[in-house]
């Protein structure tokens, strides 16, 4: 609880207090307007009790959506950094392939060897395309995931800023209630 928000509480206690002596007071003298006026400082407390209750769940609300982002991105950025290194080590793998494969193919005759080199070469271009494909799937994955961490935000914020714009509306019918009964 901040102290503004405590300030405001015991401001809501105090104003409840007053309200309630002046409608008793009014009461008991047959005194209407001084009845009708502690009825309305009542109303004011209780409106204002209930913007800082609105107030304080939508800091709090944002607070949360913003750690739930910041976790989104941290396990986003986690999985491209295990899918960059998973096609790194692919990659290392055929081309690790490709040079055992080449050497073999040195000991045989000067076509085979040709003939073979070939196929080698055509096999670790696919494989490496192939690492390409699922290095960009991945890593779409996890620029989608972003983005749908990004629009959740988007939607806790435009929630949370709601909740501050209902709770700042209920302050200025608190203080318009509080304007009247002056």
């Amino acid at each position: 609880m901040t102290d503004h928000t405590a300030d405001e509480a015991r401001k809501g206690l105090g104003a409840t207090l007053a309200g309630k002596a002046k409608e008793v007071t009014g009461a008991v003298l047959g005194n209407d307007s001084l009845a009708a006026e502690g009825q309305l400082q009542q109303a004011e407390a209780a409106a204002r009790k209930d913007a800082s209750t609105k107030d304080a769940i939508a800091q709090a609300e944002a607070a949360e959506a913003a750690q739930v982002l910041s976790r989104e991105r941290a396990a986003a950025e986690r999985e491209r950094a295990a899918a960059q290194t998973a096609a790194q080590t692919r990659e290392e793998q055929a081309l690790h392939a490709g040079r055992a494969e080449h050497l073999r193919a040195q000991a045989r005759t000067e076509q085979e060897r040709i003939d073979e080199q070939e196929r080698i070469d055509a096999e670790a271009r696919e494989q490496l395309r192939e690492t390409a494909v699922e290095a960009e799937q991945e890593q779409s994955e996890a620029a989608r995931r972003e983005r749908a961490a990004s629009a959740e935000y988007a939607r806790e914020r435009a929630s949370a800023e709601a909740a501050e714009a209902a709770a700042a509306r209920a302050r200025k019918d608190a203080e318009r209630l509080t304007e009247q009964t002056r």
